[in-house]
């Protein structure tokens, strides 16, 4: 039966026997001088020995101990005249599994497609290269190549889309080990300062935004200031049903980002057209994709001469900046904005400039 033995030449060894298709035997033996890689290893090599034994070892099972190098392809031919001589394999065969564990994970539908995106970007990148052969160079190439084209953020989220289509072709046996995990996250920008609309601004944008009533359906107005007065997410807004409204309790129940539920208040002034939406049973047209909304947002404020660092995304940081300078615990805003923890919110304590400088506190006379 297979077991880890204390080898004094090379640390540890698994010693076990492969049993082969005319009834002999193979002696084996796995070394390491880690223990902890050999204890991985041993559920599958005695899984070998005993289904050989069984001569009940299938083609997958006998595959998979190929690509972790627990026998060579001479001794797969031995172990029965089914069993084929392994091919290569390459990320596109893993599409479907990396799917199923997306939508299985995403906390929304457009966060599923965000996914699918990037797994294109992947199948591309890494289309001629057999998973055997990605190696953590590789990766690095294309971690290279990407940077000329998009900010850090961007190609992180790549890399943990890699990561677990990798971890997929760990768990299918196609490769020992997930090379991707080898490979560093680069350094995002950490603590800027969220740019919120600021009072002229938001003057500005409010009185001209009659000028946009034909955008996205004629629902702009609505959504814009939905989202100002609620801090959602663009993606939660698009996902939100009539029964996520409790109109009765002026709240909106949801889950969020990280599949985080929360509640939310509803400002008087959206009450009557939430009503009107209730009854016609939506919140938003099922039409209307996040990345639209985002487009038609860019589109007027560029039509005002707003500054071009405003974002659809800063309609959630002026709801947050803007209940901090009112005096809202940060505790209690975290919970509103359905942030993870407080650091995050932290950052939006400067975010709205102030008439007040505390250093005007100081009076060290003339020297």
């Amino acid at each position: 039966m297979a077991s880890i033995q204390k080898s004094s030449e090379k640390g540890y060894r698994i010693y076990w026997r492969l049993y082969l298709s005319n009834g002999t035997y193979k002696e084996k033996y796995k070394t390491s001088r880690s223990k902890t890689i050999l204890n991985e290893l041993l559920h599958d090599i005695a899984k070998i020995e005993i289904l050989s034994r069984r001569n009940e070892l299938s083609q997958e099972d006998a595959v998979r101990a190929f690509h972790l190098k627990l026998i060579s392809k001479e001794e797969l031919s031995l172990l029965g005249p089914n069993m084929q001589d392994p091919t290569d394999h390459y990320l596109h065969e893993l599409r479907a599994d990396f799917e199923t564990k997306s939508k299985a994970e995403s906390s929304t539908m457009y966060c599923h497609g965000s996914n699918l995106s990037k797994a294109n970007i992947l199948d591309e990148a890494f289309k001629d290269t057999s998973l055997r052969n990605i190696s953590p160079e590789h990766i690095e190439k294309f971690r290279a190549d990407r940077k000329k084209a998009v900010t850090n953020t961007t190609i992180n989220q790549d890399l943990k889309a890699l990561r677990k289509y990798l971890d997929i072709a760990v768990n299918k046996g196609y490769i020992k080990e997930n090379p991707a995990r080898k490979v560093k996250l680069l350094r995002e920008p950490k603590n800027r300062i969220p740019r919120c609309f600021y009072p002229d601004e938001l003057k500005q944008f409010f009185k001209a935004i009659k000028n946009f009533k034909h955008f996205l359906h004629g629902d702009f107005s609505f959504i814009v200031r939905f989202l100002i007065y609620t801090g959602l997410r663009r993606s939660e807004l698009c996902n939100l049903k009539p029964e996520n409204i409790k109109l009765h309790l002026r709240q909106i129940h949801l889950l969020g980002k990280g599949q985080k539920a929360r509640v939310v208040g509803i400002n008087k002034s959206l009450i009557p057209e939430l009503k009107k939406r209730i009854e016609n049973e939506y919140i938003i047209d099922h039409s209307i994709h996040p990345s639209s909304i985002s487009r038609a947002f860019k589109v007027a404020c560029r039509r005002i001469n707003l500054p071009n660092a405003l974002t659809l995304h800063s309609l959630r940081h002026t709801y947050i900046s803007y209940l901090l300078q009112k005096g809202v615990p940060p505790k209690q805003v975290r919970e509103l904005a359905g942030h993870f923890s407080l650091s995050i919110t932290d950052r939006y304590t400067h975010a709205l400039p102030s008439n007040k400088i505390i250093e005007d506190v100081l009076d060290f006379g003339q020297v």
